[in-house]
Order: structure tokens, then C-alpha cells, then sequence
């Protein structure tokens, strides 16, 4: 529910959660074959839900993973099928076709772990070690998040919430002792902040024992970039319709799965999308070739956020 909550804040739906999880949420549940509300089916019904009540039409924004459900790729359903209507919404006119030619559990290929591991060691800059690398096997975008925090930061979740969450800030000379997550204890004094004419705040604190300063730059202030516009759905399937893929919706870049030069035909996948643990396959509406790719492996994206640019071959 945490997580859920977060999102809302997040995506700025929070007063359409009552409707979410009092309406939409169980009735997706009891279409869905009442499938099993655990990893991965409670993100999948929670993806649907919030996708029927912001898009206004239901099922008309399938995330890859409700298709793979529908197509059996985490097993049947455990006590009946859904009603052909979401088929055919999810799959398309032809989804008895569709279903008989892709349907049925996939079977993982063996892991390059030498290959994950460099791949790793470029996006953090620096060697993994074997614990960082399996967080990263498990959660590719959310793990590198939280090494580059930790590498800027430091282990701030050793501090206690008492600490981490203390609303109204901390007055100089104030003093501060806790046990950390592996039981050592420390003590914190709290010493002045100054703020330089260039805009950078310079903190002094005495942390067990040894002064430290640490150095702030000024937050950077929202520019009118018309970068930073969001396009409505009909605005960014027109674009792709002209080769110009955009982000259909907030999330990361799991994988860009094309290269500049490369021909790709209307239907085919040029990248995998993350949101709210959900991957959605995002596919070509043209045929051509792939002439200038905007975004890379981890990209941060929002609605019509620019991702490839495909041209038409010819």
C-alpha cells in the first residue's frame, strides 16, 4: 500500500485512489480469472486499475505484462479465463490467432554474468561488487538509483527514522547520538550552514568526533523548456505514426532494443518501458530505419518524452 500511495503522490492521482481501490481495483481482480493478487499478478492488477480510471477507457492501454498474463506466460489462469471481450481489447481483433502463435510459458535464457557485470560497472563507473551485481540481476533501474544516491550520499539509511524524517530541520549545536543498522553507535553535532554568493551551502557537522563539512550546489530552478511539455496520448501516437517515438507514459528505460542504422518493420519492439514494477514492450508504428536514439538504459521519462526517430526507408 506504501508503494501504491507513493505512486499517487508521484503521478498526481492521489484523489482518484478511492476509486482505485474501492471500484476499479476488484473489478479487474474477478475479470481477470480472480488471478492471484502476489508478484507478479498484485502489480498487474494494480498497472490495470490505475490505467482504466486515468485513461478512461478500459483496457485501452495494456501494459506488456497484462499481454503476457493473457497470453499464459505466467501459466494459466488458477480458476477461470477472463471473458473473450478483454482478449480481444488487450490482443486485438485477431486474438485467437495471437493467442494460438504466442501463447504458453517462455523459458529464460541463460544469464551472461560476466556480461551484466560490465554492463553494471558502466552505468555506476565504477567495479560492482557480487552483492551490488545480484540487486542489480533483480531490480536494474531502482538498484542503479541507489548505488549513484549512495555514492553521493552515503548509507543515509543507516540513520534512524527519528533522524531521516524529523520534520522543521536541526538547530546548531544540537546534538544527536543513535545506533546505526548494524549497531554501532555515533554522535552527530549539528554546526553552522553558510551560503556563499554563488548560491552553494556549505554544512559543518562534527560526526563522531571529526568535523565534516559538506557542500551543497543551488537546486536547479524549472526552466520553460518546451522539453518538458507533456503531449496527451493522441498527440504522441501521431508523432510515432510520423517516426517520432515518444514516452506514452512516466517511467524508465529498461532497454533501448535497436541501433541507429537498424531497419525495423511497423509492429516491431524498439524499447522496453518501466512503471510501477510493469515493463511495456514500446513498438514501431512505421516501417524504416532508426535514425537518432534520444534515450539510453535508465532515462527518467514522462508523457512524450523523446525516445528514437525512425525514417521512412525509401
Amino acid at each position: 500500500m506504501g508503494s501504491s500511495l507513493e505512486q499517487a503522490v508521484k503521478g498526481g492521482f492521489l484523489d482518484r485512489m478511492p476509486e482505485i481501490l474501492q471500484k476499479e481495483l476488484p473489478r479487474v481482480q474477478k475479470e481477470l480469472g480472480n488471478y492471484w493478487s502476489v508478484t507478479p499478478g498484485s502489480q498487474i492488477l494494480w498497472t490495470t486499475a490505475v490505467a482504466n480510471v486515468l485513461d478512461g477507457e478500459r483496457y485501452g492501454n495494456a501494459s506488456g505484462d497484462l499481454r503476457n498474463l493473457l497470453l499464459g506466460k505466467y501459466g494459466p489462469f488458477p480458476f477461470y479465463d477472463p471473458e473473450e471481450w478483454i482478449y480481444e481489447k488487450v490482443l486485438g481483433d485477431n486474438w485467437r490467432e495471437v493467442l494460438e502463435e504466442e501463447g504458453g510459458c517462455d523459458y529464460a535464457d541463460a544469464m551472461d554474468l560476466a556480461h551484466e557485470r560490465f554492463a553494471l560497472a558502466e552505468l555506476i563507473e565504477e567495479e560492482p561488487s557480487d552483492q551490488q551485481l545480484a540487486l542489480y540481476l533483480q531490480h536494474p533501474n531502482d538498484a542503479v538509483e541507489f548505488f549513484k544516491f549512495e555514492k553521493e550520499y552515503g548509507e543515509v539509511y543507516v540513520l534512524p527514522p527519528s533522524i531521516f524524517f524529523r520534520q522543521g530541520g536541526f538547530t546548531t549545536g544540537e546534538q544527536l547520538t543513535y545506533r546505526d543498522c548494524h549497531g554501532k553507535k555515533h554522535l552527530l553535532e549539528i554546526g553552522p550552514s553558510l551560503t556563499a554568493e554563488s548560491g552553494e551551502t556549505r554544512v559543518y557537522m562534527v560526526v563522531d568526533h571529526h568535523q565534516t563539512i559538506f557542500n551543497y550546489k543551488p537546486a536547479a530552478t524549472a526552466g520553460g523548456s518546451s522539453e518538458s511539455v507533456e503531449l496527451s496520448k493522441e498527440e504522441i501516437l501521431d508523432l510515432a505514426k510520423a517516426g517520432d517515438v515518444r514516452s506514452p507514459f512516466n517511467g524508465n528505460i529498461v532497454e533501448i532494443t535497436v541501433a541507429e542504422g537498424q531497419e525495423v518493420l511497423q509492429g516491431d519492439r524498439v524499447a522496453i518501458m518501466e512503471a510501477m514494477k510493469m515493463q511495456t514492450p514500446i513498438l514501431a508504428e512505421i516501417t524504416g530505419i532508426v535514425t537518432f536514439i534520444s534515450a539510453k538504459k535508465g532515462d527518467a521519462m514522462f508523457p512524450g518524452a523523446k525516445i528514437l526517430k525512425i525514417d521512412i526507408d525509401g
